[in-house]
């Protein structure tokens, strides 16, 4: 490959990673859900994140998230990723969870929001609020 070749293969790759980077770091943070059957998991149809994070599942008590206590999460990369896939290791009751994202800055790749601590991981806000999507649970 001649000089001029790969000065333009390289800028081409620098423009792609620099494009997918800008990217990731502007993602407008969103969640996406559908109503689904019981089992021992939920799959959240799409989930865009501006950093790596947590889509977090919690139970509904008496109309409200029970938080900071989860009864399933998983860990996703900045940027779309559609069907995610979050195992339940807790119980709920009713026809309702709620999924949730949250940030990844406390020990990066380890879950730490939960009962005793909240100091990391916290929810993603949006317009106030924390960012959730209800998922109807169809027996």
């Amino acid at each position: 490959m001649n000089a001029t070749k790969k000065i333009i293969a390289t800028f081409a790759s620098v423009a792609v990673t620099a494009g997918a980077a800008f990217a990731a770091a502007h993602a407008t943070d969103a969640l996406e859900t559908a109503e689904q059957e019981l089992s021992h998991a939920v799959v959240v149809k799409s989930v865009t994140a501006a950093a790596d994070g947590w889509v977090v599942i919690h139970a509904i008590k008496d109309g409200k998230p029970v938080v900071p206590a989860s009864i399933g999460h998983t860990y996703v990369k900045a940027g779309m990723t559609e069907n995610v896939y979050v195992p339940l290791t807790g119980e709920y009751d009713g026809d309702k969870v709620i999924a949730m994202l949250h940030v990844d800055d406390g020990e990066l790749g380890v879950y730490e929001f939960g009962p005793g601590s909240v100091a990391n991981d916290k929810p993603v806000v949006v317009d106030g609020g924390p960012l959730v999507s209800p998922i109807s649970i169809d027996d």
